[in-house]
């Protein structure tokens, strides 16, 4: 038996319906959308998985491992199937691409790889500290954003398709003195990085700046779709979701869920969130609700989540540390 929650923001639990499920639910309210979550593939035998994006419905790339060896599976309309992966690279953490023949990943003691469509190439970062975010606007234009957990400087990197530069932040740029940020994200003219201790950071003008939003939590990751409505999600308190109107930003809690680390966004009214314990459900942009749709079958933190444009979602995720597990889910809407 699984149970689908509907949270809000004015009781931790709004709504409790109980649906006779396994591994995936469908809503059942006539005024929800019939929604399933079923496994993208069997992670059996995969280490932890801890991103996803793709440039297709038929060019997906999903990343993970272990600490010692990093894996990358890819789908491309026939099945996910492991890629063959630079020995020595440890755990990857994510991925983001241009085209089924360009994307690029990062991971754990600063790793990163580049695809060219046959092969995936290792870049030198110049950093050993950990990395947990990449995106771009073109591939001569990479951000990539990282740090080790405790004392210490965030790692904020630039790649011009040759080389990485260390862009670094100053105190001013860094008012609360985090050591990680997380992801990093953009949409037209603006670009955002998130971290520890409830960090943004928006790019303007070739220049970093902090914004005021309220909490000291760390934010994990966002998307959106436009540069006035953006979702960021976070804490490993409680789940705490920030919307960003194109004027200020806002943050809500939500203390009846441990962590939410993933979002996904195609359709502007709502994101797809992924979380602790295995949290898959989506955030209405309008009313600030919270849904939980499905549970997954192990119950693991989910990490990433990656709309594909044609309707369907992707969810992963898995244990950061021996032994290292993976599940992968995929969000159906009929």
């Amino acid at each position: 038996m699984m149970w689908v929650r509907i949270r809000s923001l004015s009781a931790p639990v709004a709504l409790t319906i109980a649906a006779a499920c396994m591994v995936a639910c469908s809503l059942t309210d006539d005024d929800e959308p019939d929604v399933r979550w079923e496994p993208a593939f069997d992670t059996s035998e995969t280490g932890t998985l801890s991103a996803v994006w793709g440039s297709a419905p038929d060019d997906i790339f999903i990343v993970g491992g272990t600490d010692d060896q990093g894996e990358i599976y890819h789908d491309d309309g026939s099945g996910f199937a492991p890629m063959e992966v630079p020995e020595g690279v440890p755990l990857i953490v994510w991925v983001y691409g241009f085209g089924p023949d360009d994307v690029f990943a990062v991971g754990l003691d600063g790793s990163a790889l580049r695809y060219d469509g046959s092969a995936w190439n290792e870049i030198d970062t110049g950093t050993d500290q950990d990395l947990w975010g990449v995106f771009g606007f073109s591939p001569d234009d990479v951000w990539i954003v990282g740090g080790d957990a405790g004392d210490g400087d965030p790692v904020l990197l630039h790649y011009d398709g040759d080389s990485v530069t260390d862009v670094g932040l100053s105190e001013d740029q860094n008012p609360r003195q985090a050591s990680q940020l997380f992801k990093v994200w953009g949409i037209d003219d603006l670009i955002v990085a998130v971290g520890q201790r409830g960090l943004i950071l928006e790019y303007r003008d070739g220049a970093w700046e902090p914004v005021s939003v309220d909490t000291n939590e760390e934010f994990v990751s966002l998307w959106g779709t436009s540069r006035d409505n953006i979702v960021v999600a976070g804490s490993n308190v409680s789940g705490q979701v920030a919307h960003y109107d194109g004027e200020a930003w806002e943050n809500t809690r939500f203390p009846a869920e441990a962590g939410l680390n993933g979002v996904a966004m195609d359709d502007p009214s709502f994101a797809v969130i992924a979380g602790w314990d295995g949290f898959l459900g989506r955030y209405d942009v309008e009313t600030g609700e919270l849904v939980l749709e499905a549970t997954t079958s192990q119950g693991l933190r989910m990490h990433s989540a990656w709309a594909d444009g044609a309707g369907r979602y992707y969810a992963v995720g898995g244990d950061f540390f021996a032994p290292h597990r993976g599940e992968a889910y995929v969000r159906i809407t009929e």
